[in-house]
């Protein structure tokens, strides 16, 4: 089979021409050989299932938004998807047919969203469809997975396209999952304090308030002043609940809209310590699946178009749609990144060996790899900062009940005695 490609050499200039070979992956391997970084790599029979398999979307990779590219529905979670991944990734390696290791995945599946999918998904293949458009029916398998799958179809290396996503989602799930354990810890020590400080104001001050009436003593201001925050809290708690709600949702609405979204980025990126959480985390899972798509054979403008959107920041996402659109016109990526100013050395360096010495994928992993690691040891290093902040914050506001709720007493003993 003939493939035409569109590369570019060492030296940086543009290579274009025609290569035989019998699968996608073969021929990505000979102009690797070649220490040649494939831009396009384009056949007669990609090109047909390019307009049979996604034209039916009626979107470009350009124009999807966060949402379509992430591995993720609203039935499906990542780890559902994980497993399903690595079965089939697991039994097309053992040399089972498609639909029997389908049949093999559908009876022993708990979930009955990814059931049905798969029934649907076996029946276009016993009609002839192939698995990434029998894929691409579903929402549930974003763009990244049915590429994913399509590389390994062309390349006959459907097994290792399978693992990759597999591994991919996997990564993607601990990421998030290191996000959440990070953010964890504080929301609920807040969230807690809060909680304390409703009840607190709610039931107890009225008692409190009826006892130390009934002693006729005089207050302190500080008692006087809880007594009379606990009085404005009883008479507007419902303005106090709206606005926490309202607030909930201007929250959503500022992240989930795309004209606001990119300021919320920009601020996110300002604040400290989450900024390094959150540009590590982008770092690595953009890296991760730009390294992913690569490997699997897909053409590197492509990857760096699906990589765009599983950034989950604007500002970074801006930074690999400047890798893309250089690449198109020639650039190397390692310049490019420099150029865009956004990428650490550490990024554009790797970018550049990977392209001199072939190994771009193995370079990109790497550097996911590091960000992963400096991640883990900045939400350790976030967790102990934040823990004595949370000690003083918490045992701040039992001081001050304390204090306001023991002092009168005191002098009401004081008095008696």
């Amino acid at each position: 089979m003939q493939y035409n490609y569109r590369a570019r050499s060492q030296d940086g200039e543009i290579v274009e021409g025609t290569i035989e070979a019998d699968t996608q992956k073969g021929a990505v391997e000979q102009l690797k050989g070649r220490h040649l970084m494939v831009i396009s790599l384009s056949s007669k029979n990609a090109k047909s299932a390019a307009k049979t398999g996604g034209s039916k979307s009626g979107k470009s990779l350009l124009h999807m938004d966060l949402g379509e590219l992430l591995p993720v529905s609203n039935r499906l979670s990542l780890k559902t998807l994980m497993v399903f991944f690595r079965q089939l990734a697991t039994m097309e390696g053992a040399g089972l047919s498609l639909t029997t290791s389908l049949d093999v995945i559908t009876t022993q599946e708990s979930n009955r969203a990814l059931k049905k999918i798969l029934n649907d998904i076996k029946n276009r293949l016993d009609r002839g469809v192939t698995l990434s458009q029998a894929m691409a029916q579903h929402p549930a398998f974003n763009q990244l997975l049915v590429s994913l799958v399509q590389a390994g179809e062309e390349g006959g290396m459907l097994d290792y396209s399978l693992e990759q996503g597999a591994t991919l989602l996997e990564k993607q799930q601990q990421l998030r999952g290191k996000i959440r354990s990070a953010l964890f810890y504080p929301a609920f020590i807040m969230l807690f304090a809060v909680l304390i400080l409703i009840a607190f104001f709610m039931f107890l001050v009225p008692k409190f308030q009826e006892v130390f009436a009934s002693l006729s003593i005089e207050l302190p201001e500080l008692t006087l002043a809880m007594f009379a925050a606990g009085d404005w809290f009883q008479a507007h708690w419902q303005i106090i609940a709206l606005a926490v709600v309202g607030l909930i949702f201007l929250l959503r609405f500022l992240i989930s809209n795309k004209q606001t979204k990119r300021y919320v980025d920009k601020v996110e990126l300002k604040i400290p310590v989450l900024k390094d959480l959150l540009f590590k985390a982008a770092m690595a899972r953009s890296a991760r699946t730009f390294a992913s798509l690569v490997s699997a054979g897909v053409t590197v403008v492509r990857s760096l178009e699906m990589s765009e959107g599983t950034a989950g920041n604007v500002v970074v996402q801006d930074g690999f749609e400047t890798l893309r659109k250089n690449a198109i016109r020639g650039m190397s990526l390692g310049d490019s990144a420099k150029q865009a100013k956004i990428f650490p050395t550490l990024v554009s360096q790797m970018m550049r060996i990977g392209e001199e010495t072939g190994h771009l994928d193995q370079m990109l992993e790497r550097v996911a790899t590091w960000y992963d690691q400096e991640l883990d040891e900045q939400i350790k290093a976030t967790v102990s900062l934040l823990e004595p902040f949370m000690i003083v914050f918490v045992g701040g506001i039992i001081a001050i009940i304390a204090l306001a709720i023991f002092a009168p007493i005191t002098s009401a003993i004081v008095q008696l005695s």
